[in-house]
């Protein structure tokens, strides 16, 4: 297969975008100067030799990024396109994975996109409940998977850009992000706030309902699922996810993010954890107050962590949300203050960005 012609002014923005300087002119060349080496690349093609220089700037910059050369020239040929690279490490000959490990990889790059599509289009949930959108499934459906990289076994997916959307009215001049550039980000931020939660539980600092805690950032049991399913078939090999930014958007910055498997198998029992409960129907918790919550719109609520218990399931340690009436709540105050250990029980529930209880007739029960 013919490879595409370099498009000189798409390497001059290809090289500015990663911080080469153009340092002026030489024999109708510009000289783009990077750390430690440079670069020829005519301004247009105008000699014979111009698509020589054009393709050994682009073998050049291949062996200084660690990247294949088809690669370079599609970020050339594509300066709205995000994406996504997963490095991940099986217990495989580098370049090569597992079957069933690359099946359950794809299926989980998948389900990342699809859980961050609905998150920008429907808002932070918890578990994500039903079937993805027209518009979700069209996203999905524009995104393109790359061949793999060396060096272990590297998925990449292009997330391709589509112009700025327009105004919403005559009213609202803000501009909004394309919506690829919207779920990558928020995927990213998402993997962020698990990472910190895992480490959270890794060091024993915090239970698996750590989790819930960053239902704002994105982390849901979807999400969790997918991130856990780039550990192998397993779940037991660590893995890497980076992202490179269009150059013909503002980007932000950040490093790789390094998930061991460790981590993934927290991510997984959390998971599973979140979706047994919600299952689950009526159950009794006994434990302490460790937190109060009212904000005068939604009704007061109080968390208990200490063992949570049903008739269908095992016993589990960790804390949840139970939904108390106004009198109750300033009851709970006082029991908070005294360390009163109590006994709750009622219908534990999923209620979009959390669990949480609704007491039967007993209420709260102080047992110590």
């Amino acid at each position: 297969m013919n490879e595409p012609a370099v498009d000189p002014a798409g390497l001059a923005g290809y090289l500015a975008s990663r911080g080469w300087r153009n340092e002026g002119m030489w024999r109708g060349a510009e000289i783009w100067e990077g750390t430690n080496t440079r670069l020829l690349v005519p301004p247009q093609r105008e000699y014979p030799d111009d698509d020589e220089l054009l393709n050994e700037a682009v073998a050049k910059l291949a062996a200084l990024e660690d990247r294949p050369e088809e690669e370079i020239r599609l970020d050339i040929a594509e300066p709205m396109v995000d994406t996504i690279d997963i490095r991940t490490q099986p217990d495989a000959p580098s370049g090569t994975i597992p079957l069933l490990s690359g099946v359950r990889a794809v299926d989980s790059i998948c389900e990342l996109l699809d859980t961050s599509a609905r998150t920008v289009e429907e808002g932070t949930q918890l578990i994500f409940m039903g079937r993805r959108s027209s518009s979700v499934q069209d996203f999905l459906g524009s995104v393109r998977l790359g061949t793999s990289k060396p060096g272990s076994y590297i998925f990449t997916a292009r997330v391709p850009l589509v112009a700025r959307a327009v105004q919403a009215s005559l009213f609202d001049e803000e501009e909004t992000d394309p919506f690829g550039r919207q779920v990558l980000g928020t995927l990213e931020r998402a993997l962020r706030a698990s990472h910190t939660a895992c480490t959270q539980v890794i060091r024993g600092t915090a239970s698996f309902d750590i989790i819930e805690d960053y239902v704002e950032q994105g982390v849901s049991a979807d999400l969790c699922e997918a991130v856990s399913g780039l550990a192998g078939h397993g779940v037991d090999r660590p893995f890497s996810i980076s992202f490179g930014w269009a150059r013909g958007l503002s980007a932000p910055a950040g490093e790789s993010i390094a998930f061991s498997a460790t981590m993934a198998s927290v991510l997984s029992q959390a998971a599973k954890q979140l979706r047994d409960l919600s299952r689950i129907g009526n159950t009794t918790i006994t434990g302490v107050i460790e937190d109060l919550h009212d904000d005068g719109i939604e009704p007061p609520r109080i968390k208990i962590r200490g063992e949570l218990q049903s008739s269908s399931a095992e016993a589990v340690a960790r804390a949840i949300w139970v939904v108390v009436s106004r009198g109750e709540y300033e009851r709970a105050g006082t029991l908070h203050y005294q360390r009163a250990y109590l006994r709750v029980s009622g219908r534990l529930s999923t209620t979009g960005k959390r669990l949480e209880m609704r007491p039967d007739s007993t209420g709260l029960e102080i047992i110590g």
